[in-house]
């Protein structure tokens, strides 16, 4: 069983993967060597429209090294191994709500140190069991989550990269477009009263040379401190929080369901929570809810499109893309699948799509971030997958429009939605074909 298999001491687990592959288990732990995917000669995508996928929770296991002998367990059938969100959680200790691109540290095996020295951290860890699993002859999915932690490191630094709000009480006293230079402002004025995290890198004189001309490896440096350092990172972080918080400023929730947009502060007394310095947060609801109205108030949404009239009425202009977001979303997953070799990825709340009007007829390269990022990291690994995350509802109720025809529109080459209900007429999406090309010739985020 797996949770006998996940206590086989490592030296066992290592002869038996020896047993099973000889000597070619050892360019696995050779991080400058590694083992081919069983799909890198593939030239398209189609193989994940067959692939038998196990996700794993590494939570549930403990930690990376893990995966190996949970997955001895499975038969060669079940091919592709979907790890579960791997970086850094928030708030709310949930892996769908990351608070920084580093892979989480409670996933490092102490084990796999002591017998090899050199995977002395977590993210050398993860690389040495993808090459394993890939030795194994299975294919490995990460997620791309399309949001973060409603205080992330990424929306600290980036701040025009998120909606914010102003909340005085039980009223949201300002949404406004630019209320991000607010946040700017003051996250700079922090900096300038207790210094840089890290002592090589000068302090920035003004806005624009702390958010725009550093680029952000510095950036994260100077406000957070060093990777390793977890600790020195969260203190510097919630004291950002604390100066926010003083002013009513936080980024805007994530939504699902119709109509997204449109929220205000639910004056329920359950709706508020207390935290740890005694700080009062409120729940946020849609002011017009529709069936499937959700409001994840531990989220933040990148902010992907440019508001209406100054968001007065929480209309996104689709015709307006925020293109800094798109690109840094999208080339922050680039980057990820080329240090690990993921196969494909696991598009969290696929469902999404927020036009009222339905799916376009004719879409660009912003129609879908999710999407997006499959197509970016198509142009280096052409067997790059799309699995999505998905309801399979009848039009209208979990997404504008048809949702089968939204997944078609960005890419996605499988999914695992299940139908749930068919409405009054008594539709439900029960196809899935082969994903169309894009219109045109565009070119993505070069």
């Amino acid at each position: 069983m797996p949770e006998v298999a996940i206590q086989t001491p490592l030296e066992q687990v290592i002869g038996l993967l020896e047993r099973g592959f000889g000597p070619d288990i050892y360019p696995a732990f050779d991080l400058s060597q590694g083992s081919p995917s069983p799909v890198a000669l593939n030239k398209d995508t189609a193989w994940l429209k067959k692939a038998n996928t196990v996700g794993i929770n590494v939570r549930t296991i403990q930690n990376f090294w893990n995966i190996i002998p949970y997955t001895l367990t499975l038969p060669s059938a079940q091919n592709a191994i979907h790890i579960l969100p791997v970086w850094e959680p928030g708030v709310v200790a949930s892996l769908y709500g990351p608070a920084t691109w580093n892979i989480n540290p409670e996933f490092f095996s102490k084990e796999l140190a002591a017998a090899f020295p050199h995977l002395n951290n977590v993210e050398k860890q993860l690389k040495v069991v993808i090459n394993l699993l890939h030795l194994m002859g299975k294919t490995v999915g990460m997620d791309v989550v399309p949001h973060t932690d409603r205080f992330s490191e990424m929306a600290i630094a980036n701040p025009q990269l998120f909606e914010w709000l102003q909340r005085r009480d039980l009223a949201i006293v300002q949404h406004g477009s630019d209320l991000y230079l607010e946040v700017k402002a003051l996250i700079l004025r922090y900096l300038l009263q207790h210094g840089s995290a890290v002592a090589d890198v000068a302090l920035p004189e003004n806005i624009n040379a702390l958010f725009e001309d550093m680029p952000e490896s510095q950036r994260l440096r100077v406000l957070f401190g060093e990777i390793p350092d977890y600790w020195g990172r969260l203190y510097r972080r919630k004291a950002i929080i604390a100066i926010l918080y003083e002013q009513g400023l936080e980024t805007v929730p994530a939504t699902m369901g119709p109509p997204y947009r449109g929220i205000e502060v639910d004056p329920a007394p359950e709706a508020k929570v207390t935290d740890e310095e005694g700080r009062v947060w409120r729940d946020y609801r849609i002011t017009r809810p529709e069936k499937f109205s959700r409001v994840f108030g531990p989220l933040a949404r990148y902010k992907l499109y440019e508001s209406k009239e100054d968001n007065n009425n929480w209309e996104l202009d689709f015709e307006r893309p925020n293109y800094a977001t798109w690109s840094y979303v999208c080339e922050r997953y680039r980057r990820i699948q080329a240090e690990f070799g993921f196969d494909f990825m696991r598009g969290d709340m696929s469902h999404v799509q927020m036009r009222p009007e339905g799916v376009p007829a004719v879409r660009d390269a912003y129609y879908d971030l999710l999407g997006a990022v499959k197509q970016t990291v198509l142009r280096e690994k052409p067997y790059f997958g799309y699995f999505a995350e998905s309801f399979l509802a009848p039009p209208g109720e979990m997404a504008y429009g048809d949702e089968c025809d939204h997944l078609e529109a960005s890419f996605a080459d499988s999914t695992r939605g299940f139908a749930i209900g068919t409405g009054g007429n008594g539709k439900v999406c029960t196809r899935f074909q082969s994903v169309p090309q894009m219109a045109g010739n565009e070119q993505f985020f070069p």
